[in-house]
């Protein structure tokens, strides 16, 4: 397995209408979000007005999940679904996506034949969570806390804003996390 990890200072914050967004990784390297040229793409978004609309993206599949805070999304035509923290959400980004409240999300969007699925969850303080590389890729962020991720020889610390890309290079590599402090944790599991 290849960890690669980018530490919260390398990553850049943008300003958009309802907030800001931070670009935790994009796939591949290159590709640029306008230009939807991307794999895949996952970010962290703050929406800070009580309402607002998403940007449409043709052709992209979104995963969406709360970190704190609470989000009433509505997809018009579909459905509409509340959201609390570690909820999740699958949607396509041609849908017409608003949401209503206040909140920090995690996202994940996709083209082409790659699939997502996320997850949330809270490591304490000197606990012990195993996990098994059965994707392409997973993408763990810290949201807050310290973790140390554990694999074989090699020992990797993420912090608070701090994310890693773990790239499977045989087949269902095992690893695992040590809470460092408590950790709220989001992962993505990205199939290619």
């Amino acid at each position: 397995m290849q960890i690669n990890v980018t530490k919260k200072e390398q990553l850049q914050t943008n300003n958009w209408a309802g907030g800001t967004t931070t670009q935790l990784a994009i796939y591949p390297e290159n590709a640029i979000y306008k230009n939807l040229d991307f794999i895949f793409r996952i970010s962290t978004a703050t929406i800070d007005v009580e309402q607002s609309a998403f940007t449409a993206l043709p052709n992209v599949a979104r995963e969406i999940m709360v970190l704190a805070g609470e989000m009433l999304i509505k997809h018009k035509g579909h459905y509409t679904k509340q959201l609390k923290k570690f909820d999740t959400d699958s949607f396509s980004g041609d849908w017409e996506t608003t949401s209503m409240g206040k909140a920090t999300d995690f996202n994940v969007m996709t083209r082409g034949n790659a699939k997502a699925s996320i997850a949330g969850f809270v490591l304490p303080e000197k606990a012990n969570k195993e996990l098994t590389l059965d994707c392409d890729v997973m993408a763990i962020y810290i949201y807050k806390g310290e973790v140390v991720i554990e694999q074989a020889s090699v020992n990797r610390t993420l912090s608070w804003g701090d994310m890693a890309l773990i790239r499977k290079e045989n087949e269902k590599e095992v690893f695992s996390l040590q809470g460092i402090r408590n950790s709220d944790i989001a992962i993505a599991q990205i199939h290619l």
